[in-house]
Order: structure tokens, then sequence, then C-alpha cells
């Protein structure tokens, strides 16, 4: 599965790829910002690559102008009750400070909670990541608990507050990058192909409402 949209591509992780998410994650301007700091060995990042694999959990290498640079993910998702986590990290230090990051995540959410009608997502931040606790209020994330023995926090991201909050950031994006999606689907894919069933499935008033197109 890749999405593109707001100018940046998405593309679903894949086995070829996951060493490369590993040393991401193992660098310590990444691991600094996670709740478990130690060192990822290929074997364990097999077995965590191989639990995620599945419908439930969409892990995504994001592209700009064909470069990858961060990881983001919509992932433990219950389609029955429509709630799922997500998390993001940018690798590349000179995409901080740009609008990459949070297009990433407005084509991601614009994706899962209008196409797939997903409800709530939640967010698990580490306390010293005041960026991350920043970001997430930006697009209308709220505080709801403390988690991990008291050293982050959880939040919640209901759809209709997304809609609401990032409002001025989806206006933007599309004044910019335009409103189309291009969603790209493998049918030979399992998942992609359980993907399809659902997007056929989809409204076709938000169908033409994000311009979507499938290749």
């Amino acid at each position: 599965m890749k999405i593109t949209r707001y100018g940046i591509t998405l593309e679903r992780l894949k086995a070829e790829k996951t060493e490369l998410v590993r040393q991401w994650r193992n660098d310590r301007k990444i691991s600094r910002f996670m709740f478990y700091k130690g060192e990822i060995t290929s074997a364990m990042q097999q077995e965590w690559f191989d639990s995620i694999d599945n419908e439930q959990n969409f892990f995504f290498l994001i592209y700009y102008n064909s470069e990858a640079v961060g990881l983001i993910n919509i992932s433990s998702i219950d389609w029955e009750n429509k709630t799922a986590y997500t998390g993001l990290f940018i690798y590349e230090d000179k995409f901080l400070d740009t609008d990459v990051p949070v297009s990433a995540s407005l084509a991601m959410l614009d994706v899962f909670f209008l196409l797939f009608d997903i409800q709530s997502v939640y967010a698990k931040v580490k306390g010293n990541n005041q960026v991350a606790h920043r970001y997430n209020t930006s697009l209308g994330f709220s505080r709801t608990k403390k988690i991990e023995f008291g050293l982050g926090y959880e939040y919640l991201l209901q759809k209709e507050i997304y809609l609401l909050e990032a409002n001025r950031l989806r206006n933007a994006a599309v004044h910019l990058k335009g409103n189309q999606t291009i969603i790209e689907l493998t049918r030979k894919n399992e998942t992609d192909a359980w993907i399809l069933e659902k997007l056929n499935k989809a409204p076709k008033h938000v169908l033409q409402h994000l311009e979507v197109k499938f290749t």
C-alpha cells in the first residue's frame, strides 16, 4: 500500500526496509524519546515485523522527493470499535522544521479517519519529548493520562475534533499541494486486497472529497 497526498508519499513498510528502520530506531537521537531505549537486534526487528505485517498495523516509510525521511504508523487497529494508535518520527534532521512531518500526519489521518472511518486515535508520548507534546496538540490531540509508570502520557484524537482543530492545517496543505489522493495497491498482496475491499465500500462523497485515484 502506498499513499500519496500533500506532496508526501507513505509507503507501507516491507521486509527489505526493516534494517533501515532498525538503524534509525537505534540512533540515540530517536531512541532517547522512546519508552524502550535498549539496542534492537536484527532478530528482534524481524520478530517485530512479523507481528505487524497484518491488517491491524500499518507502518509507513515517509518519502519526500523520493527520499526516505522517517516513519509513521497507525497500528493496533480495532476495526470493530474503530480505534487505533499512532506514532511518528522524522530521522532526517533537515526536515524537522519543515512542513514534511505535519503533511505526513495529515495525509495518513485523512485517509484513515475519512476513508476507513476510524473514530479515535491514541498516541503515547514520553515525558521528555516536548516537541511531540506540542505537535500532537496542534493536530487536536488531548492528554488523557500518565502511562509507563509516569514516564509519559497518552493522548487521544477523535475524528470530529481532528476535522475541527486541524482544519486550518488541512486547508493550507490543500492550497499548497492540492487535494488529490493517490492510493496504490498490489492485488497479489493479501493485506492490500483486503484494504481494496474496504475502500470499495467507502462512501462516494468521501472518495470525491479526497479526490481519490487508485492505481
